[in-house]
């Protein structure tokens, strides 16, 4: 089997560290973008199989919504993992369509969690 390659898009270098390590630790090809628009350019350029996508970013609150709809757009069944720790900063709730997100991942990560989603997916 073809290694599988993962896409980090976020903004914060530790998360992108930490999860690179943990990630290749188990056989995976990982690429990383620090925002997104080199995220959606590397999604056209690399054709990952999964991708750990951020929901906020510093540059606009709502750039990881608006970065999902146009993955979904390139690429419809390119499974979207809405990487965040939004539950503890902010007030709102969505739902996994609404973002249109495969899963979410909390942040800090739950390594397990992690793993056991990926493989559903990939």
């Amino acid at each position: 089997m073809a290694e599988k390659l993962i896409l980090i898009i976020d903004d914060d270098e530790d998360i992108i560290e930490m999860v690179t390590l943990l990630l290749e630790n188990e056989g995976y090809k990982i690429s990383s973008a620090y925002n997104v628009e080199r995220g959606i350019e590397m999604i056209r350029e690399e054709k990952p199989d999964l991708v750990l996508l951020d929901i906020m970013f510093p540059e606009k609150k709502t750039r990881g919504f608006e970065a999902a709809a146009q993955i979904k757009e390139l690429h419809s069944d390119l499974p979207i993992f809405a990487f965040t720790a939004i539950n503890r900063e902010y007030s709102f709730d969505f739902s996994k369509e609404e973002i249109q997100a495969d899963e979410f991942i909390n942040k800090p990560v739950a390594t397990e969690k992690l793993l056991e989603l990926m493989k559903k997916y990939i």
